[in-house]
């Protein structure tokens, strides 16, 4: 038989001498670490004797946070620590995630929630102290780092909430400031990438080609098998990606895409095609066979070479930007280079990868000007009028 539920009214006694505040006692149901349940003594200040003159007062105040106790739908709250109850989520509602954000997400709790929360029971973790460390975060951290610690332990003490530990998720209750004014996105010019693929060494050469032609992503590019390539059709397809050596599904069901190619293309992939190969080998990898790494490119030839050419440091990402900005700079429709981008708004294609180039923007500038400062409407048909007359 289930236990019976005790109704509790609580205690209240007064403290202190100069400030004198009332102080309630009342005794909270709860379910231990190991799963069993018990109560737990509570003590609480409800206010000064200033704000709550009488016992009643204070009475009243002490049966409104015992209502939500003595409701026969509450459900005692757990003691689990914000650490014990991590290992349990890392097993069973990690693994649904992708690798990239398994990885992501292990990061931020191992650097900044453990630290702060590892210790404290699920119940405690509050509104107040979330927001704390969001603003203690901000003084040293970008607001989207800061951003994804909040999402990361949103998603953790969601899973919480849904899984009974706790009645609500504090998370949903806290606020970051406004984005500050973001720095302009460096965008190689055509110049700049002419020079940077004269001096690049293989294969980060053959990679920037395809990024810069193709719009692919670097885990999409490192992942291409021969069986996604068809050089009759000049064609890719996009089928995974990969990181730091795991293969996964691409990013979103819109990027798995099929993207045409140009006779540069054709020919770098050509140039790597061996006499023999397996349809199922990577176009791009080790001599032992196994993925290249993003990052060991980069550092090792990607970042050397910019250096040595006087050009800003960039990220495998920036090509995709580069890419998006010169489809955008030679009249290719929005709706094509979202397609080919593999994007599913092309919000995202032209908010975040669409950029000006200066060229671009002088030409643009230039005609606005002619516009103003050229001869009139009506001076240009009386010229043509007179044309027309003298002509006859």
């Amino acid at each position: 038989m289930a236990r019976k539920k005790h109704f509790q009214h609580g205690s209240l006694s007064k403290r202190g001498k100069r400030n004198r505040v009332w102080v309630a006692r009342y005794r909270e149901p709860v379910v231990g670490t190991s799963g069993e349940a018990t109560r737990v003594r509570r003590s609480e200040i409800l206010g000064s004797v200033a704000e709550l003159p009488t016992k009643r007062d204070a009475q009243l105040v002490l049966s409104n946070l015992l209502r939500r106790i003595n409701s026969a739908n509450y459900n005692p709250r757990s003691c689990c620590l914000f650490r014990d109850f991590v290992q349990e989520w890392k097993t069973q509602a990690l693994p649904a995630l992708k690798y990239a954000t398994q990885k992501h997400y292990e990061y931020l709790i191992d650097i900044h929630l453990l630290p702060t929360f590892g210790n404290v029971q699920l119940r405690l973790i509050s509104r107040e102290s979330i927001q704390a460390l969001l603003a203690n975060r901000l003084k040293d951290l970008s607001w989207r780092t800061v951003k994804h610690i909040r999402t990361t332990l949103g998603t953790i003490l969601g899973t919480a909430e849904v899984w009974g530990y706790i009645e609500d998720n504090p998370v949903r209750k806290t606020r970051l400031p406004r984005r500050g004014l973001r720095p302009e996105k460096q965008v190689l010019s055509p110049e700049q990438l002419r020079l940077l693929l004269e001096n690049l060494p293989e294969p980060s050469k053959s990679l920037v080609w395809l990024l810069v032609l193709t719009g692919l992503r670097i885990g999409e590019l490192l992942a291409l098998r021969w069986q996604d390539v068809d050089l009759q059709a000049g064609v890719l397809r996009v089928r995974r990606t990969l990181y730091e050596g795991h293969f996964d599904e691409p990013k979103t069901k819109h990027s798995n895409r099929v993207v045409p190619f140009g006779p540069k293309v054709l020919s770098i992939l050509r140039a790597h095609t061996p006499e023999a190969h397996e349809d199922d080998a990577l176009i791009f990898m080790s001599s032992h066979g196994t993925p290249l790494c993003r990052r060991n490119l980069k550092n090792r030839q990607l970042t050397p070479v910019c250096k040595s050419l006087g050009i800003v440091d960039i990220n495998w990402h920036a090509l995709r930007h580069a890419s998006a900005t010169l489809l955008d700079s030679v009249g290719t429709p929005l709706g094509t280079v979202q397609a080919i981008l593999g994007h599913s708004s092309s919000e995202i294609t032209r908010g975040t990868y669409l950029h000006s180039l200066p060229a671009g923007a002088r030409e643009a500038v230039q005609k606005v000007e002619a516009l103003l400062t050229g001869p009139k409407r009506t001076q240009i048909e009386e010229m043509q009028n007179l044309g027309t007359t003298l002509i006859q």
